[in-house]
C-alpha cells in the first residue's frame, strides 16, 4: 500500500468517526428536545427528521469504516453515493423544515401562564431570567384578576414602580430563541461541510485504489 493510499485511509476512517459522532449528538439533542418538550408543535416535524437523518448518518458512517478498512473499490463508491444522498436530504431539511423558533416560544409562555392561573410562581423563572411580565404585558395579570407579581420588577422589588417590566414574555422568549437561531444553523452546516469532505476523500480513496488495482493487472 501506498504513502498516499494509508493517508486517505486514515483520513477517511477519522472523517467517518467524526461524522459518527456528530450524528450521535444530532439524533441525542432531537430526542432530548422531543421529551422535555412533548406537547410543541414547532420542534416535533424538524425534531423528527433530526432524528432519522441521525440514524442514517450513524448506520453509514460505520458502513464507512469497513470500507476504509477493506479497502473495498466498491463499498468506497456505495458509501459515497449513500452520504451525498444524505447530504441532499440534510440540505432539503434545513430550508424546508427549520424550526419555528417563535411559534415555539408562543407555546412555551402559553403553557406557563395557564400554570401560573391555576398555581403561582410558573411564570417567575422567565420573567426573572428574561426581564419580562406576563405573557404579552402586566396587563396581563390585571385582566386575569391576578397581582403583578415580584418577579415582574427588577430585582423583584416591587415596591419601586418604574422597576416593573413591560414587555411581554412572548416577545423577549422569541428573541432570545432566534439568537439561538444562529448556532443551530452554524451547527447544521458544519455537519454538512464534514460530510462533504468525507464524500471527497471517500471519493479519493475508491479512486486511488481503481488506480492501484489496474496497475497491478498491467504488471
Amino acid at each position: 500500500m501506498s504513502c498516499g493510499t494509508q493517508t486517505l485511509k486514515i483520513s477517511s476512517f477519522v472523517l467517518d468517526f467524526l461524522c459518527c459522532i456528530f450524528a450521535s449528538l444530532s439524533i441525542a439533542a432531537c430526542s432530548y428536545a422531543l421529551i422535555v418538550l412533548t406537547h410543541s408543535q414547532a420542534i416535533r416535524i424538524p425534531c423528527i427528521l433530526g432524528i432519522v437523518l441521525g440514524i442514517l448518518l450513524f448506520g453509514s458512517t460505520i458502513f464507512g469504516c469497513i470500507a476504509a478498512l477493506r479497502e473495498s473499490i466498491r463499498l468506497s463508491w456505495i458509501y459515497a453515493a449513500i452520504l451525498l444522498a444524505l447530504i441532499c436530504a440534510q440540505i432539503t431539511v434545513i430550508f424546508a423544515q427549520p424550526i419555528n423558533f417563535e411559534l415555539l416560544a408562543n407555546e412555551t409562555i402559553s403553557n406557563a401562564w395557564q400554570e401560573q392561573l391555576y398555581s403561582n410562581g410558573s411564570m417567575s423563572y422567565y420573567e426573572i431570567k428574561y426581564h419580562c411580565c406576563g405573557k404579552s404585558g402586566p396587563l396581563d395579570y390585571a385582566a386575569s384578576g391576578l397581582r403583578i407579581p415580584a418577579s415582574c420588577y427588577l430585582n423583584q422589588n416591587s415596591t419601586i414602580a418604574p422597576d416593573l417590566y413591560t414587555v411581554g414574555c412572548n416577545k423577549r422568549l422569541a428573541a432570545a430563541y432566534v439568537m439561538g437561531t444562529r448556532y443551530e444553523r452554524i451547527s447544521d452546516w458544519t455537519v454538512v461541510g464534514l460530510e462533504i469532505l468525507t464524500v471527497m476523500v471517500a471519493g479519493l480513496l475508491a479512486i486511488t485504489l481503481q488506480n492501484a488495482e489496474r496497475r497491478r493487472l498491467y504488471r
